[in-house]
């Protein structure tokens, strides 16, 4: 009787448990990539189709991004297909932040948008990374965000504000850590 009801106990638990797709993400996923902020990106060759597509974004912005510090993008391969994805800042605002795109080319293609000061990629637990993203909201605050990859589209599935506080004003970027411009 009582391994029944430990076997009954269990799979209801597994039954109630959200899958990893359903936005949760286990704790101490590694991030193996940290971009954003003030760094400013590399130079990257990429087809005239994604060029166009990128400008094409970009003209959609409120405030699109035409500095030179915009021209460069961050590159990272974030479904192990042998073909880099590119992270595009399509505008910028005064505090720092900038909303992104993420392009893959071969073919040409949008994969999402996102607004961040700093992002971070994860280490893949499915078939695509899974991305962190911290928007700061003035001194102490900021806004954290998950998103995932569904049917090829980065997505939101999650977003908090974290306030800090005496001695430690933004919490998250301490734990995650800041990119190192190159």
């Amino acid at each position: 009787m009582r391994t029944l009801f430990l076997v009954i106990l269990v799979l209801a638990y597994v039954g109630l448990t959200p899958p990893l797709s359903a936005g949760r993400r286990p704790k101490g996923v590694p991030v193996v990539a940290k971009f954003g902020g003030e760094c400013q990106g590399m130079s990257f060759r990429h087809s005239p189709r994604l060029d166009r597509l990128i400008r094409k974004t970009k003209q959609s912005e409120v405030s699109p991004c035409d500095s030179r510090f915009c021209e460069g993008a961050f590159a990272y391969d974030l479904n192990r297909d042998g073909r880099t994805e590119y992270f595009v800042r399509l505008g910028c605002g005064a505090t720092g932040n900038c909303t992104w795109g993420v392009f893959s080319d071969s073919p040409a293609r949008l994969r999402g948008t996102f607004t961040a000061w700093f992002f971070y990629i994860h280490r893949r637990l499915g078939s695509w990374s899974e991305l962190s993203t911290y928007t700061r909201e003035g001194g102490d605050q900021g806004v954290i965000t998950l998103l995932a990859n569904r049917r090829g589209t980065y997505i939101q599935t999650s977003e908090r504000t974290e306030k800090g506080y005496s001695g430690n004003w933004q919490p998250f970027l301490k734990r995650m850590g800041v990119p190192r411009c190159s």
